[in-house]
C-alpha cells in the first residue's frame, strides 16, 4: 500500500509541477508585458513611450492589439458566458435526473446509454460539430427547420447552446452519475420504508450527500461548455466579419453582435496573424478555467470528476 501511495505521490506531483509550470510560464509572458496594454497610437507614432522605456526596447505594437480596449473582445466574452451559463443550466436540468436514474434503475439498454455518453467524452469535439451538421441539415431535423423559417447551424442562438451542450452534458453526467454511486441506496431504502415519499428520501437524505459531487458536476459542464472549440466552429462558424444586419435586435441588445466564441475567437486571431492578441484571449480562457477548478477542488469535490 504504501509503495503505491508513493507512486502516486509522485504522479501528482509531476502533474501539477508541469501544470503549474506551464501556467505560472504564461502568466509571465503576460504580466512581462502589461505595461503595453496601455499604450496608445498616438505614443506610438509621437515615440513618446520611449521616453519612458528608452530606446533600448523594441516596440512592436500595442501588446495582444490593446485587447481590454477592443469592444470585439468584451462582445466574444459576453456571449461566451452568457451561452456557457445557458449550456449549463439545460446540462444540469437535464443530467442530474438523467444521472439518477442511471445510477439507481434498471433501465433496458442501460450500459448501450452509458458507453454512449463516456464515447462523448473522449470524442473530439470536431466530430460533434460534423455529426450535428449532418443531423441538422438532413432528414426529419431539416425539415423542421424549414416549417419554422429558422436553421439551428450557423446561429448564435440556439446553434451555440446545441454545439456547446453535447460535451458539456457528458462530462456532467458523468461526475453525477459517479456522485449517486457512491451513496448507497439503502439509505433511501430505509427512509422509505418509514414512510417517506421518493422524492423527500431524495431531498432530506440523497441530494445533502450529493451536494458537493453535484456542484462538482455543474462546474465540469460550465468548464467544459465554455472551453469548447471545435464542435462550435464547425456547427456555428465566426461572425465577426458578418454585417450588422444579419444579427437580430435581441443579439444586438445584449452586445453579442459581430462576436466570436472566445475559444473560437483565439484561433481567428492567430489565423488573421494576431498571434499576441490570440495568445491574450488564451490567457483570459486558462484563469477562467483555473478558477474554476479551484472552485471545484475547495468544495472537496474532485474525487467525482478524476
Amino acid at each position: 500500500m504504501s509503495g503505491k501511495r508513493r507512486n502516486r505521490t509522485i504522479i501528482n506531483a509531476f502533474f501539477y509541477s508541469f501544470a503549474g509550470f506551464l501556467f505560472l510560464y504564461s502568466a509571465y509572458l503576460f504580466l512581462s508585458n502589461l505595461d503595453q496594454l496601455f499604450v496608445t497610437e498616438a505614443a506610438i507614432k509621437t515615440r513618446e513611450i520611449t521616453d519612458i522605456w528608452g530606446e533600448d526596447r523594441e516596440i512592436l505594437n500595442q501588446f495582444a492589439g490593446g485587447f481590454w480596449k477592443d469592444p470585439y473582445f468584451w462582445k466574444s466574452l459576453n456571449l461566451t458566458l452568457v451561452i456557457t451559463l445557458i449550456t449549463t443550466l439545460i446540462a444540469t436540468i437535464l443530467g442530474i435526473p438523467t444521472a439518477y436514474a442511471l445510477s439507481r434503475y434498471r433501465i433496458p439498454g442501460k450500459s448501450v446509454v452509458e458507453i454512449l455518453f463516456s464515447s462523448l467524452m473522449v470524442m473530439p469535439g470536431s466530430v460533434v460539430g460534423i455529426c450535428l451538421i449532418v443531423m441538422f441539415n438532413y432528414g426529419p431535423l431539416w425539415k423542421l427547420q424549414n416549417l419554422l423559417g429558422f436553421k439551428f447551424a450557423h446561429s448564435i442562438f440556439p446553434g451555440m447552446v446545441i454545439a456547446s451542450l453535447v460535451l458539456s452534458f457528458a462530462f456532467g453526467m458523468s461526475a453525477w452519475k459517479a456522485t449517486f454511486d457512491s451513496i448507497n441506496p439503502r439509505f433511501e431504502q430505509v427512509a422509505r420504508s418509514l414512510g417517506s415519499s421518493r422524492w423527500r428520501a431524495f431531498r432530506t437524505i440523497t441530494f445533502p450527500l450529493a451536494k458537493s459531487g453535484i456542484v462538482a458536476g455543474i462546474i465540469l459542464a460550465w468548464t467544459r461548455a465554455m472551453a469548447e472549440f471545435s464542435a462550435v466552429l464547425f456547427f456555428c462558424g465566426t461572425f465577426r466579419e458578418l454585417p450588422a444586419s444579419r444579427f437580430s435586435d435581441l443579439t444586438k441588445f445584449l452586445q453579442m453582435d459581430q462576436a466570436d466564441w472566445v475559444s473560437v475567437a483565439v484561433w481567428a486571431q492567430v489565423e488573421f496573424g494576431n498571434i499576441e492578441y490570440g495568445f491574450a484571449l488564451a490567457f483570459v480562457l486558462v484563469l477562467l478555467g483555473g478558477i474554476s477548478v479551484y472552485v471545484m477542488h475547495r468544495i472537496g469535490a474532485k474525487g467525482y470528476v478524476w
